[in-house]
């Protein structure tokens, strides 16, 4: 037990002295780490001010490396006037020498493709680009800079360069666009409009035109082609790419002035002479887009659009003064009137009229492809990048191009009004003359074929006028890219857009106002002069006239229509699915016709002479008969066309009205001029049976009384025939089948009763000496002279 507690002491003794060794180590161990801690702060204190040093020297290599940079950057940019000038230089140069060559009248060589001009090369177009984006560059690595002292010595050197490069390509962009349109005569297998087309086949053609997709392949005489060749298009792009949107702009675009103004339709009039080649004076106003160009490209396209279309209505102008200058010479033996060479040169200038209408829509459509082709963004570009095209910039576009077609239209416009005003004389009135006598008013066949050019030329707008002003029109353009824009939001109006409407609102006016003058003139027809109230009683001038005004004019059933939709006129005031048709305006020129015809028919009955009356009564038959034969009903005859049209050459008026108006006035005549030979049959009465006494109780000859009483008959008869007879030999029935009608109504009035009264009494002798002059006119010899009658020439 004692050894146990003696080996326990033991072990705590040594745990003891062991715990006290350890506590002195530990004692020295922190003394230790004291010593090191400062020596370590020593260290450190030694050691961080070269720290400190190597740091600073590490950013200030930083700095340095960085400056070096800017320095080269800088030096670059400065240097970019030197570097890029002799490229944008080739290029003023070689667009000079180009400018140069083509006003000294130098044509490209043939064949192949064709060159820009001088020495100048595609690399050079495309150099001259790359340094115009670089000058961009540096303009605005300046502008960022405006610090330093030599900013704006390099901003002026910069934009002086810049401006060079766009007066360099905006005159290369002259000189290359600055060519006519090449072109093609459709071949036999094309739609070409022919000169003598009628109307029925004027509509045909372009209702078929209009249905076809590819409409300018079946419009026009010409096929339009590009007037660039592959390499002018490839740099043409490259200058449009380069000066596109602010391109020709250095730094910020505000303040540009641009074409915004567009007049309203109601605002285009003429400001210009009739046939001075324009319309109005706004297209004659350069283009100001802000954007240099764009502006060349319309100012250079518009002289060459206004060069197509008038070079084109020059050369059928010529083509028509020498056909009627033949035509002249060929019927100057045949008796031809003026008015008929009066007609066929109007309607020829309606025709070309029409026809400078379709070529317009030819030399838009070229110009359109032009557009698309070279100045568009989108010919180019991917569509999502022409979204991101400035609206600004959209609307600049929107107004170049108006700007070259509005040209075209406006001298389409002058055309046509030239027509209207000089070749159809619109412009007058059917009822003024000189006080003197010298002028005389306008003739009613004059009118007729003025009224007929104007419907010709109104059919013509009315079914191109909206294809040539979708050809003008860019709207679609505005829209495109455009986000959030609202869809009711109602696009600008161009002018080129006005123009067109204009041109429909024009030729409905001017062809309504011919119109009305061809109702004047037959209003206001002479009622007096052998011209106008033949002496003979035959169809006068005027019921021709009107005849013929109506087969010219009847052909142009929806050109009316147009025309009374939108205009009131004297005789159908009302407008738009309210107004009247062709038949009312037929059956207004009949009544005006009717009017005139009694009026001539009145002054006959104040002529002296016994035939005074009897030549009115004639002349209302004839004229109303010759009303009925040509223009009355025939089922026999088709005249209308499938889509409602009208033959004018076979036009017979339907409407019950006509048949009872003329028919009813023939009818009335015919009555009264009847009752002039009425008188004879009171010379035809019988003779009563207990009169007749015969002489020394026979029955062969009468007695003297009984004689007296068949004398004064037979003689008064004979006395009032040949008086009556003499009195309407003179007169004329130039239609056969009237005639023979009248001279059948005219027998049936006193001819049966008087062979009666001849046969009866011819057996008994009532004179003993004298018998065959009572005799004389036996029933065959009445009917011989009534067949004579009315033949007078």
């Amino acid at each position: 037990m004692v050894v146990a507690v003696t080996e326990s002491q033991r072990r705590i003794d040594e745990l003891s002295a062991a715990l006290a060794r350890m506590q002195d180590t530990t004692a020295e161990a922190g003394r230790t780490c004291d010593s090191l801690t400062r020596r370590a702060r020593h260290l450190d204190s030694l050691t961080s001010p070269a720290s400190e040093t190597s740091a600073l020297l590490t950013q200030s290599s930083n700095n340095l490396g960085a400056t070096l940079l800017i320095m080269k950057d800088a030096r670059e940019k400065f240097d970019t006037v030197q570097d890029c000038e002799p490229a944008i230089q080739r290029l003023l140069r070689g667009a000079q020498e180009a400018t140069e060559q083509r006003a000294a009248g130098n044509k490209p060589p043939p064949g192949g493709e064709t060159d820009t001009g001088g020495n100048l090369t595609e690399q050079d177009v495309y150099a001259a680009a790359d340094s115009m984006e670089i000058v961009r560059d540096a303009y605005g690595y300046f502008l960022e800079r405006k610090h330093w002292r030599s900013t704006p010595s390099a901003l002026g050197g910069l934009e002086r360069v810049h401006q060079l490069g766009v007066d360099a390509m905006c005159l290369l962009e002259r000189t290359t666009l600055d060519v006519r349109i090449k072109r093609a005569v459709k071949g036999k297998g094309g739609n070409v409009p022919g000169k003598n087309e009628t109307a029925a086949d004027t509509r045909i053609r372009l209702s078929q035109a209009l249905q076809n997709r590819d409409l300018m392949k079946s419009v026009g005489e010409y096929e339009e082609y590009l007037p660039l060749d592959t390499r002018p298009v490839r740099e043409l792009r490259a200058i449009f790419e380069c000066l596109g949107g602010d391109g020709s702009q250095l730094g910020f675009s505000d303040g540009i002035v641009r074409q915004r103004v567009f007049p309203a339709p109601s605002k285009v009039v003429r400001t210009e002479k009739v046939g001075s080649g324009g319309y109005c004076n706004v297209v004659k106003q350069p283009l100001k887009t802000g954007f240099n160009h764009l502006d060349s490209y319309g100012e250079a396209r518009k002289a060459v659009g206004f060069a197509s279309i008038d070079g084109y209505y020059r050369h059928v102008k010529a083509e028509r003064k020498k056909a009627f200058m033949r035509y002249r010479s060929s019927v100057s033996g045949g008796g031809a009137t003026g008015d008929a060479a009066g007609h066929n040169e109007v309607d020829a200038a309606a025709r070309d009229a029409v026809r400078c209408l379709e070529h317009s829509m030819v030399v838009v459509a070229g110009e359109k492809s032009i557009y698309r082709c070279v100045v568009s963004p989108t010919s180019s570009h991917s569509s999502e990048s022409a979204k991101d095209v400035k609206p600004e910039y959209r609307e600049a576009l929107i107004a170049s191009y108006s700007h070259v077609v509005s040209v075209v239209v406006d001298r389409c416009m002058d055309i046509i009004e030239t027509v209207f005003l000089k070749d159809a004389n619109a412009g007058g009135h059917a009822t003024q003359a000189a006080e003197d006598g010298s002028t005389p008013p306008e003739s009613i066949r004059t009118r007729a074929s003025a009224a007929a050019a104007g419907l010709r030329i109104l059919d013509g707008v009315r079914m191109l006028g909206p294809s040539l002003a979708k050809l003008c029109d860019l709207s679609h353009e505005r829209q495109k890219g455009a986000r959030g824009a609202r869809d009711d939001a109602e696009p600008n109006t161009s002018v080129a857009g006005n123009l067109c409407i204009a041109i429909h609102r024009t030729t409905v006016k001017n062809t309504a106002r011919t119109l009305e003058n061809l109702a004047k003139a037959i209003q206001s027809d002479p009622l007096d002069g052998e011209k106008h109230r033949p002496r003979d009683a035959r169809v006068a001038a005027v019921s021709s006239d009107v005849v013929r005004a109506i087969r010219l004019i009847s052909p142009f059933v929806s050109a009316y229509k147009s025309v009374t939709k939108r205009r009131a006129l004297p005789w159908d005031p009302n407008i738009g699915e309210e107004a009247g048709d062709m038949d009312s305006f037929v059956r207004f020129l009949i009544m005006r016709l009717l009017n005139s015809l009694q009026g001539k028919a009145l002054n006959y009955t104040r002529d002296p002479g016994l035939d005074s009356v009897a030549k009115s009564n004639l002349f209302m038959m004839n004229n109303t008969f010759y009303l009925m034969e040509q223009l009355g009903s025939n089922s026999e005859t088709p005249y209308n066309f499938g889509d409602g049209e009208i033959d004018g050459e076979l036009y017979r008026i339907e409407s019950p009205w006509f048949k009872e108006k003329v028919g009813k006035i023939f009818e009335s005549e015919k009555n009264k001029y009847l009752a002039h030979w009425e008188g004879l049959n009171r010379h035809l009465t019988s003779v009563d049976k207990s009169e007749l006494t015969f002489q020394g109780g026979s029955n062969q000859l009468l007695s003297l009384e009984s004689g007296r009483l068949l004398k004064s008959r037979f003689s008064g008869f004979i006395e009032d025939f040949e008086k009556t007879y003499s009195v309407h030999k003179v007169l004329t029935v130039i239609d056969p089948k009237l005639r023979v009608m009248l001279q059948k109504d005219v027998s049936d009035v006193f001819y049966p009763r008087y062979r009666r009264f001849y046969e009866k009494y011819s057996k008994i002798q009532f004179s003993k000496k004298n018998m065959d002059q009572y005799l004389k006119l036996n029933p065959n010899r009445i009917e011989a002279l009534m067949g004579e009658l009315f033949t007078a020439q």
